[in-house]
């Protein structure tokens, strides 16, 4: 197992309102490994306001076959 620092952006759809955006946040993370600490570092919006980009700094716990598949996905 390894421990790995990412910086991630992720989509915000309008209908996930503030008080869901832990769990939906969550959610997305996990496809990346066990997320042990995530943060929230900026917040963009697009045009139309329907759809927001969320800037995300994490610390995931990977085993080495889930590190090959997200090197592979990000790259």
């Amino acid at each position: 197992m390894n421990i790995e620092l990412k910086e991630l952006e992720i989509e915000w759809p309008s209908e996930i309102s503030v008080l869901e955006l832990k769990n939906y946040v969550l959610s997305r993370l996990i496809n990346y490994g066990e997320p042990i600490r995530w943060a929230i570092t900026s917040l963009t919006k697009n045009s139309g306001n329907t759809i927001q980009t969320i800037s995300i700094e994490a610390v995931f716990i990977l085993n080495e076959d889930k590190k090959k598949d997200i090197n592979t996905e990000l790259n």
